[in-house]
């Protein structure tokens, strides 16, 4: 280091008392204290935004297999309807996509005993929904409109979509509750980094107003001490060559 970088570090360290080091601790401690606070509040709302997302996909997951199989009765009735084979198509594509649909939502819900276990009834109901319209479109189709109809007029097939729309929609309130606690959650830790970044820029402004109090109060007692010791040495001391 150079000499005048060397008379620069001896400048300050006379700037710098115990005293002023002392009366700084506090203050220090106070700041890191706010950023380790607003490090781990900054965490816990990204943990907690990442679990709001969780419940998004997951409510939208459940609105997937209701669809599913509402388009499966939708070409089912079509087809017991009109005999038109045409319906048969959104009925096909339902059936094929209800696994898919099924196992997403398993995936999803693996966390919670209590979802898992709804979705296993519903798996079980979803089955019995599909044999049942498998059954209505055989008869439409080897028996003719009568027979699917008479089929169809047994409700059985209604009383299993309730049955499904019953279960689903207990998971539908259930996510959406938990959406709502996990939202208000999210909004009381940002609410808290708020505070803290307050309160950090609130002790920035502290320390420099104690530092420059401090500085000019070491100052003025330098000072004093200097007079103080101009006046002790006598006016003969004005003199000397």
């Amino acid at each position: 280091m150079t000499g005048g970088g060397m008379g620069v570090l001896r400048r300050l360290a006379r700037l710098v008392t115990p005293a002023m080091l002392i009366a700084a601790l506090p203050l220090a401690l106070a700041m890191t204290a706010a950023a380790g606070l607003s490090w781990r509040y900054n965490q816990a709302v990204r943990d907690q935004r990442d679990l709001v997302v969780h419940t998004y996909r997951v409510l939208l997951a459940i609105d997937r297999l209701l669809s599913v199989l509402q388009d499966a009765e939708t070409g089912q009735r079509g087809y017991v309807i009109t005999g038109d084979r045409g319906y048969l198509r959104p009925y096909e594509a339902a059936v094929a996509a209800e696994p898919a649909a099924l196992a997403a939502l398993g995936d999803l819900v693996a966390d919670s005993a209590e979802q898992s276990e709804r979705l296993a009834a519903a798996t079980r109901v979803s089955a019995r929904k599909l044999e049942e319209l498998a059954r209505t479109t055989d008869l439409r189709a080897t028996e003719g409109y009568d027979a699917a109809r008479a089929a169809v007029a047994t409700d059985d097939g209604k009383r299993t979509m309730d049955e499904l729309r019953a279960i689903v929609g207990a998971m539908d309130r259930a996510e959406r509750d938990l959406l709502a606690r996990r939202s208000q959650e999210t909004a009381r830790i940002e609410r808290a980094i708020v505070w803290i970044a307050a309160l950090g820029a609130a002790l920035s402004l502290a320390g420099r107003v104690a530092a420059t109090l401090l500085v000019a109060a070491w100052r003025r007692r330098q000072l004093r001490r200097a007079g103080e010791a101009r006046k002790a040495a006598g006016p003969h001391s004005m003199n000397e060559p």
